[in-house]
């Protein structure tokens, strides 16, 4: 290799020893990335093959950039893999990409590497930035390009982040090596081009170097939005439970950081959709909903949120499946798929009513255990009259998502006994009876908030 790639490859990003798959289009930028890593591999331990995604969408062109590929790797025995996508009809610049990303994927999978390169260039990081802003785009999507990241699970790896377009450009040439140029680069019509022919050249006469400037910010911008992305990690990691979070956890957060710990909280628990943020106004009608005493609101992909005295809930609105009843055994106990009630030995007191309750053995014949139906009832503890289980959780304050998954001891449409919320006709404690102990086993968010408001009142 001449001198003019060979003098670029110093300002490349290390890659990591391994086998790497190589985005290759024909044009500039992937050829030279693909040359310099062909000449770095040996010394970087790298295992190179590359990936051609034709579109069909230049119809003969789109074919001549295949051959030209294919004849590059020949020439530089480099294994090529090529898959022709189907987009059906559509030209825009998201449908190709995800149709890319597809490929990526399976490419991975069949040859167990460890990512794609891309010949993103510093460049396209600034034409990134400037399109993001027009667009109105919030931190996250200011935020420039990063060497090493992640999209839908494929790791992306672009090493030529410091390197522009044009110096790209000029050493291909010095060094004799031709590429292919996308014709579609001169449609104005598409935002990127525009930005490409119009926008960036006058910044550029505006200030020498203003490419390379915008990309330096958007970096910045990259560095502190992933150091924000870490604390709503931890955040999450500490505070996240299933689907909720306790709202004062979250209102003592700064603004800014909530908004983010809110985002990421959709992106764990959310539904897999293909376009899976939040947009801003999405995000801050969820954190306008936490500063509320109660109410909800409507998602993306059948979900809603749910703001309750003490949690903020995310909750999936599909129907909810009615899980079978589970016939309780007389003595050893019986688990329903979530939760498990143990039965051992009484220990000579009643227990609490929420997790432990001991009643007569054999008082648990014909019981079985399952969540709640229309028309239950529970006639709570050391009360004479039935009432709606409906209205007796909500006396409770238990939060309305969790009221489906509580675990119900019941016969025919009589609640004997809701799993960590108390007690309903069960008999008195009688130690001149043989007594058992039944145990509620499992997470219940429902029993830990109530036994946080006792321990609150007798503080």
């Amino acid at each position: 290799m001449s001198r003019s790639l060979k003098e670029l490859e110093k300002q490349l990003t290390r890659i990591p020893a391994g086998k790497y798959l190589v985005g290759l289009s024909g044009g500039a930028d992937s050829v030279a990335l693909l040359m310099m890593l062909k000449d770095l591999s040996a010394e970087w331990m790298l295992e190179l093959e590359a990936v051609h995604v034709n579109h069909g969408l230049r119809e003969h062109a789109a074919d001549l950039d295949e051959a030209f590929c294919r004849n590059l790797c020949g020439q530089a025995q480099i294994p090529l893999h090529v898959s022709s996508v189907q987009l059906y009809g559509r030209r825009d610049e998201n449908t190709a990409r995800n149709a890319r990303l597809d490929c990526f994927r399976g490419w991975i999978s069949e040859t167990g590497a460890k990512g794609i390169i891309l010949a993103h260039q510093q460049t396209d990081a600034a034409e990134t930035f400037l399109m993001h802003l027009i667009r109105g785009a919030g931190p996250d999507g200011l935020g420039g390009m990063r060497p090493f990241s992640e999209l839908r699970g494929i790791p992306l790896i672009r090493p030529m982040l410091r390197i522009g377009r044009e110096t790209i450009r000029d050493a291909l040439r010095a060094d004799g090596i031709s590429w292919r140029e996308d014709e579609s680069n001169t449609d104005e019509g598409y935002l990127r081009n525009a930005v490409r022919r119009k926008l960036l050249p006058e910044m550029e006469k505006l200030t020498s170097g203003a490419a390379a400037h915008i990309a330096a910010a958007a970096d910045m911008l990259a560095e502190d939005r992933e150091w924000s992305e870490a604390q709503a990690q931890s955040f999450l990691d500490k505070h996240q439970e299933k689907g909720w979070i306790r709202a004062a956890d979250l209102l003592a957060l700064p603004e800014v950081l909530r908004k983010r710990v809110l985002r990421l909280w959709w992106l764990r628990d959310g539904p897999e959709l293909e376009e899976r943020q939040l947009n801003a106004a999405q995000t801050g009608a969820l954190a306008d909903l936490l500063k509320l005493p109660r109410g909800r609101l409507n998602l993306p992909g059948e979900y809603h949120a749910v703001r309750t005295g003490r949690n903020l809930h995310l909750v999936s609105g599909c129907r909810k499946q009615e899980t079978e009843a589970v016939w309780i055994p007389p003595e050893t106990g019986t688990e329903d798929g979530r939760f498990t009630l143990l039965q051992t030995a009484s220990e000579g007191n009643p227990g609490d009513g929420i997790r432990v309750q001991e009643v007569p053995e054999g008082w648990l014949e014909g019981c079985v255990i399952r969540n709640r139906k229309p028309g239950d009832r529970i006639r709570p503890f050391g009360s004479g009259h039935t009432k709606k289980l409906q209205d007796y959780l909500v006396d409770r304050g238990v939060d309305e998502p969790w009221r489906d998954q509580i675990p119900l001891i019941c016969r025919d449409n009589e609640v004997l006994w809701a799993g960590g919320i108390g007690a309903g006709a069960v008999p008195p404690w009688d130690p001149a009876k043989t007594m058992v102990r039944l145990t509620w086993l499992g997470s219940m968010p429902w029993a830990e908030q109530g036994e946080e408001k006792e321990n609150g009142k007798n503080s």
